[in-house]
């Protein structure tokens, strides 16, 4: 008997490293395609005229959808075969990607022709020059207005429901998975690293998203050569959006199969997971629950699990904790492109890059390295909460210092501060006041075309008194602003060298930061019995997307729209989006609320540590308190 133990154990162990490795790769995937569509929003804007409402709406609509499905799965999961319902998951999450690239074969891919091209041009210039002759009207410009209210929403609507499904059928992924390799790894030590793993691969996939977008940016929508005089950095330019999709689409339909052939447990003989299926009645098929039935149980039996779990002391203190903690991917990372791209100039495809590299080289690899030391040393629960602690306020200081490395925003000719009124304010259609401007017609110039020379920054090229505008070479000259000289496109920013010393800070302050954020899921999963762990994290998903992921956008999209300055008004009696930000005020308001999260979310992992010290974990209890399965379980494990 003895002589045979050995090798259940290695089979075993070969089929549940399998079984992560496929979760390795399917996250990986669900994490690209996570930052593939952040990359691609202003693509997707160009395209079909959204405007950034509705594409915050196609983002939240993947956590909504997430949230709707995840109580559901987690309850209903617990009674099915895991790994069955995990592929079955990755089947469907490969449909929303085909989904989310339907309006390429219903509205093309908006290739222009030579002629609509330069008709576009002519229209464009006749648009934003110094108008002397004063034939431009505000109206003329409201045309995009009533097509952004009109044109593409049915595509708008397809891209929404291929986001919401996209979350509704990626709920197994991180609850009842990592259920199923927590409860069939032989040593409890193991599973902070495994989970560890796969956690990080949430980093990880969303900076392939990133490389993805960036590189897909620069591919033209056709995937042939673009029209004559356009370039990446040309209004008219459409990256290749929809490919992304179907790559993922594609990965996920070859991931998916080899799921269906794991069992439903790998756990040894004398098992609690395998008493508990033994001690059940034998149940003929024709006395089983249907799908509704077992709907209708669920509504009844949830409430009074809900109770139990909130109860919990330690579980509950520990998924707010979560919850807070949540905030440096739903809002810091959701924002930090746009963050660089403001602060410090760079372009959106560099922008998207950096991005990708802190979340590589600080969140990816930090969490899969501390599920590794946690393992490793077989850190007890309540020291590594004190681990968790510790991470987190080096997250906090590094906010302190990253919210002092900004750059000061450029200057735009008739821009402004006024110290009384704390506001920023653009010449007021006062344009006509500046003497090269007097005859330019400029107030009717409601969108943001930046334009520069030598220095100078000016709103548009008819705020730089330019008249002339070539279609081929796509530049501004004889501008009377500037005595006659051309122009660039876009803004010069001041000189600043401080970038690589923020990326310095954040890189280090995440790394060391999310090196215990394991922690959190471990706790969730010790502070209940085996047969709680599906719903427990299911139910801490749902409160942390419920309460972090979802409002997060919303939230840091608030207060950074308090430190805009100028805004694109691309529409009569509308705001538009914001073309230049209060450089100084957008780091310390990004950062702070950062860290005002933070601290709650450290406030909460301590009153979860206080709280610990007075209970006892499940694994913690006396024999006497178990049943004789759960007894027999610990104690193999005690052994080993």
């Amino acid at each position: 008997m003895t002589e045979r133990t050995p090798l259940p154990g290695k089979k075993y162990k070969l089929s549940i490293n399998m079984f992560v490795l496929l979760m390795v790769l399917v996250i990986a995937v669900q994490g690209t395609y996570l930052g593939y569509v952040v990359g691609m929003l202003t693509t997707l804007e160009k395209r079909f005229g959204f405007s950034s409402e509705k594409s915050g709406w196609l983002l939240s609509l993947y956590d909504i959808g997430h949230t709707m499905a995840i109580l559901l799965i987690g309850y209903i999961g617990s009674h099915y075969h895991l790994p069955r319902i995990t592929g079955i998951g990755v089947i469907l999450s490969s449909l929303s990607m085909f989904m989310l690239a339907l309006p390429v074969l219903f509205y093309g891919t908006a290739d222009y022709t030579q002629e609509e091209l330069l008709q576009k041009k002519e229209a464009y210039a006749m648009e934003m020059s110094c108008d002397v002759n004063e034939r431009r009207e505000i109206s003329s410009q409201g045309e995009d207005c009533w097509r952004e209210h009109k044109e593409h929403t049915n595509a708008f609507i397809i891209l929404a429901f291929g986001q919401l499904f996209a979350g509704i059928f990626a709920a197994p992924f991180n609850t009842i998975a990592y259920v199923y390799i927590d409860s069939n790894v032989k040593q409890k030590r193991e599973s902070p690293f495994l989970l560890g793993l796969l956690t990080s691969m949430y980093a990880f996939g969303p900076a392939l998203g990133f490389l993805l977008s960036s590189i897909l940016n620069g591919v033209y929508t056709t995937l042939g050569d673009a029209p004559d005089h356009i370039g990446t950095h040309d209004e008219h330019w459409i990256g290749a959006w929809w490919l992304g999709f179907l790559l993922c689409g594609s990965a996920y339909l070859v991931l998916a199969l080899p799921f269906f052939f794991f069992p439903r447990t790998y756990k040894h003989p004398d098992s609690f997971h395998l008493m508990l299926e033994q001690s059940r009645p034998e149940v003929s098929p024709e006395d089983r629950l249907t799908f509704k039935e077992n709907i209708e149980l669920f509504l009844r039996e949830f409430p009074m699990v809900l109770k139990k779990l909130l109860s919990n002391k330690v579980y509950i203190t520990m998924v707010i904790a979560w919850m807070f903690g949540s905030y440096l991917i739903g809002g810091y990372q959701t924002y930090l492109p746009k963050f660089i791209e403001t602060q410090y100039g760079r372009s959106a495809s560099m922008a998207d890059i950096y991005s990708g590299i802190i979340s590589v080289g600080a969140i990816a690899v930090s969490t899969a390295l501390g599920g590794w030391i946690l393992s490793r040393f077989n850190i007890a629960p309540r020291s590594s909460i004190i681990c968790l602690i510790g991470s987190w306020v080096v997250i906090l200081v590094s906010y302190i210092i990253g919210m002092n490395l900004g750059c000061s925003q450029p200057n735009v000719e008739g821009l402004s501060y006024v110290d009384y009124a704390d506001r920023w304010h653009f010449y007021h259609h006062r344009e006509r006041e500046q003497q090269c401007l007097t005859y330019c017609n400029c107030e009717t110039i409601l969108k943001f075309d930046g334009v520069s020379r030598n220095g100078q920054n000016f709103y548009s090229p008819c705020h730089a008194g330019c008249t002339d505008y070539n279609v081929y070479t796509n530049t501004w000259s004889n501008c009377q602003c500037l005595e006659g000289d051309f122009v660039n496109k876009g803004l010069v920013h001041p000189e600043c060298d401080i970038f690589f010393a923020y990326l310095a800070v954040m890189m280090i302050g995440l790394f060391i930061g999310n090196l215990f954020f394991m922690v959190t899921m471990m706790i969730v999963l010790r502070s209940v019995f085996d047969e709680e762990k599906v719903i427990a994290l299911s139910l801490a998903s749902f409160i942390t997307n419920l309460f972090g992921f979802i409002p997060a956008p919303v939230i840091y999209g608030f207060f950074i729209d308090l430190c805009c300055i100028l805004w694109n008004r691309q529409c009569p009696n509308e705001r538009g989006n914001c073309v230049l930000y209060d450089n100084d005020k957008f780091s310390k308001m990004f950062h702070g609320v950062n860290g005002f999260f933070q601290v709650f979310a450290i406030i909460f992992a301590g009153i979860c540590y206080w709280v610990s010290k007075s209970v006892k974990l499940p694994e913690e209890m006396p024999m006497v308190e178990f049943p004789e399965s759960r007894e027999r379980e610990y104690r193999d494990e005690d052994e080993e």
